[in-house]
């Protein structure tokens, strides 16, 4: 199964790529990369993955707590083709990111949507949360 912006929460998170764009914490708002890893609670990021240059001083791995953020989540190729559905956008929310264009779609997503064990999330499915 493909992932699409509306199935985003019943998915494997682990290789996408994600920006925190709000955060009880302000010091985390802005960090993005790939996640390598995902706990019940938190999401792993390697932020030295498919970050921006300029935030070299502040790659290596990050874990994030999924309660109190906001992340975006960025999907290409076929979950993007339908950018336009409620919980896309064809921008990201709030700044330029390296990738934009039709084959790329931004969905946001309330880390409380997340909160479970992986496959537990997978194999039951949750309420999708989309602000």
């Amino acid at each position: 199964m493909t992932v699409t912006p509306e199935t985003l929460p019943r998915h494997e998170l682990v290789g996408l790529h994600v920006r925190v764009v709000e955060s009880t914490d302000p010091s985390r708002v802005g960090i993005e990369g790939e996640v390598v890893r995902e706990t019940m609670r938190t999401l792993v990021l390697d932020t030295g993955r498919g970050g921006s240059d300029s935030d070299s001083d502040v790659s290596g791995v990050k874990q994030i707590p999924k309660r109190g953020t906001t992340f975006e989540f960025r999907l290409t190729d076929e979950a993007a083709v339908s950018a336009k559905d409620t919980g896309t956008a064809s921008q990201p929310a709030g700044g330029e990111s390296q990738t934009t264009g039709e084959g790329v779609a931004y969905v946001t997503v309330d880390g409380v949507a997340l909160l479970s064990r992986p496959a537990t999330r997978s194999e039951n499915g949750v309420d999708s949360k989309w602000r």
